[in-house]
């Protein structure tokens, strides 16, 4: 697969946990951990893809759900 030098960039250097953390984006937030919280049960997996910062990871690690996550950077 070719590496985008690109989004690479991008990501390394966008606010994305700023981004979540303001109005539109913690309606964004709650409205994914909702639908994760209705369409999973104990004991699934999850897996985040393009995890940036990690901030779902985080919040479902605090409800002891198993966990994998991934990203284009290296952070």
């Amino acid at each position: 697969m070719e590496t985008n030098q690109y989004l690479i960039d991008l990501y390394d250097h966008y606010d994305e946990d700023g981004r979540l953390a303001s109005k539109h984006g913690s309606v964004e937030f709650l409205t994914t951990m909702r639908y994760i919280e209705q369409y999973s049960k104990a004991g699934d997996r999850v897996l985040e893809i393009g995890a940036a910062t990690g901030r779902y990871s985080h919040a479902l690690a605090r409800q002891r759900v198993r966990r994998r996550r991934g990203g284009v950077s290296g952070a």
